[in-house]
């Protein structure tokens, strides 16, 4: 326990306490005209998307599809809408009645309101999916237009200074190759010469 206690001294608690008074000074403003009749949904989407907001934090944590997956799974458990117990008209969680349906022993009740929760996954998940390539074609082709402008910037130094070095090779490897071009040009002349004398 006392690893607990190293942690809670640690934090600063001041600071939470200040930013949680200021959310609920915020919070209080918000629903001050809200009828007491809707006040429970209000609740429940405010809760649901700071419940979502603050597992952002611990999905960055995560390895990349896990950290995505698992926001999307908590997406779907939260405002996957359902019908309300009493009234069919109402719209409600659908995490709630199958979590009654499971408490009723109703195990059909409570595949059938899953549904909805699956659903709002699946589309999540190929929106996911869809974005992730999206996003993977944009940075490959903007990793090929930075290779191709470092490429055209190398080529225009190397036409303004009048350094034609081959890529990679250093000046003296230049100047090997150099002399080697002017060795064999002067075999080729004394061939000729001596062809010519003939």
């Amino acid at each position: 326990m006392d690893w607990l206690k190293n942690i809670l001294h640690s934090l600063p608690l001041e600071s939470i306490s200040d930013i949680l008074g200021e959310i609920a000074i915020w919070w209080g403003q918000v629903v001050k005209n809200v009828p007491p009749a809707d006040l429970p949904m209000y609740a429940y989407l405010g809760g649901s998307i700071l419940v979502l907001v603050l597992w952002l934090l611990v999905a960055r944590i995560l390895p990349k599809p896990l950290g995505g997956m698992s926001w999307m799974i908590l997406f779907a458990v939260l405002l996957a809408p359902g019908t309300a117990l009493g009234d069919s008209s109402e719209i409600a969680p659908a995490s709630i009645s199958v979590v009654y349906a499971v408490m009723m022993k109703d195990f059909a009740g409570a595949i059938a309101n899953m549904l909805p929760i699956l659903v709002v996954l699946v589309i999540g998940l190929f929106i996911g999916f869809m974005w992730q390539l999206i996003r993977g074609a944009f940075a490959s082709s903007l990793d090929k237009a930075r290779s191709r402008t470092a490429e055209d910037t190398q080529a225009t130094m190397q036409l303004t200074t009048g350094s034609y070095l081959a890529e990679g090779a250093t000046v003296t490897e230049q100047s090997d190759t150099n002399v080697n071009i002017e060795k064999d040009s002067t075999l080729n002349k004394k061939a000729n010469s001596d062809m010519s004398d003939k």
